[in-house]
């Protein structure tokens, strides 16, 4: 039951990844003294039940553990219980509401073919650059209703932040217009200058000047880095594999489930963590009251308990995109993404435009060290694509 060993800040490859994985699934539930010292959930039917447990496996002390250094506040929404999160849940849900994505579908499409176009046009190039860090964060930014001038704005900060973010560069090195600068200013635009866009409808919500800005920025870097990842490691694994490729172009409506089955797969989050709010007992291990869980969605979603031969990718495996929607990779409960819906139409359009080229791969992608722990992201994926007749 004891694992000292395991440390999620700790740099592995994928392979020693599910490999530590796979020894941490042999206990219903696991202990690490890493960070502090946390349980582990790592199997999948003990990750579902504890996210449908708000109220015992609380979001409200933090979900990243430990805590990311300089950090004043909460993360609205993500790092709250109800009732707080449910007036930001109502809001995020609002502005990632079905209708407007749908309305956002040829703005998506549009997005995509010019990024895919010009890495056609070129000898070859990073898919992250230039094909799933622009796409997410583009579509975003209209969502939102910010000008273009202000979205290149957005993007530059956005990548510089994520950067700091994944390479964990010291406060000394933080620049001198950041995201959170530019959020401001385009809330304290809103205020002196209404529009008819969700930025304005923001400012008319009775909530306080911090939280309105934290709800922006989990809005941005939420919706864009996990997207982004997904992307990349969707783009990956057909890069890896010329035939899945060729039977999607067969058969465009494998591609749904092609994109849950990358989810599944290699989940873009691994992991968040709760605070037990009462005695707890799992099998024969009894966790107290104030412990922090660890609820490990990307050895859950590789559960052989759950998954046949879970560490093959495999879009056989499912009888119908029901059954390839109950990947853990979206958490579930209360707290379960949002932007799910704006996620899957992103990266379903992006594979259908995609596979108007093929996609080679030119060497291995270069990842990067797991996020604060819990999010896992490519950094680099040099590919070139040439049009398929």
């Amino acid at each position: 039951m004891s694992c000292p060993h395991f440390d999620h800040h700790e740099v592995l490859g994928d392979d020693e990844r599910y490999a530590r994985y796979e020894e941490l699934r042999t206990w219903q539930v696991s202990r690490s003294e890493a960070s502090g010292g946390f349980w582990v959930l790592s199997r999948y039917d003990e990750v579902i039940e504890a996210l449908l447990d708000w109220r015992t496996y609380s979001s409200a002390e933090g979900v990243l553990l430990p805590a990311p250094v300089g950090r004043r506040a909460r993360q609205v929404a993500l790092e709250q219980d109800p009732p707080e999160h449910t007036v930001y849940r109502r809001l995020y849900a609002e502005l990632l509401s079905r209708p407007r994505v749908r309305a956002m579908q040829s703005s998506i499409r549009h997005t995509t073919v010019a990024c895919l176009n010009r890495l056609a046009h070129s000898p070859g190039g990073d898919f992250v650059e230039q094909v799933a860090a622009p796409v997410p964060i583009e579509t975003l930014a209209m969502l939102l209703g910010l000008d273009p001038e202000v979205t290149a704005e957005l993007r530059q900060c956005t990548v510089t932040e994520l950067s700091r973010t994944h390479r964990g560069d010291s406060e000394t090195t933080r620049p001198a217009f950041t995201l959170m600068d530019l959020l401001r200013a385009e809330l304290d635009k809103r205020r002196a200058h209404p529009r008819e866009d969700f930025v304005t409808l923001l400012t008319q919500q009775d909530l306080p000047p911090l939280a309105m800005l934290s709800f922006l920025v989990g809005a941005v870097i939420a919706g864009h880095e996990t997207t982004l990842s997904a992307a990349s490691n969707l783009a990956y694994q057909l890069g890896r594999e010329p035939q899945l490729q060729g039977r999607l172009r067969e058969d465009p409506a494998l591609i749904p489930l092609a994109v849950a089955e990358s989810l599944r797969h290699r989940s873009p989050v691994q992991n968040f963590v709760r605070t037990l709010t009462r005695e707890v007992e799992v099998g024969e291990v009894t966790m107290a009251a104030g412990d922090k869980v660890m609820l490990l969605f990307g050895a859950a979603n590789r559960d052989p308990l759950h998954y046949e031969a879970p560490d093959r990718f495999d879009i056989d495996r499912y009888h119908d995109g029901r059954e390839a929607g109950e990947h853990l990779a979206y958490g579930g409960g209360v707290h379960r993404c949002v932007g799910a819906f704006l996620a899957e139409t992103e990266l379903h359009i992006m594979v259908e435009e995609l596979l108007r080229y093929e996609l080679t791969l030119h060497g291995e992608p270069r990842f990067v060290p797991v996020t604060f722990g819990a999010f896992l992201a490519i950094e680099e994926l040099p590919v070139s694509l040439r049009a398929w007749s």
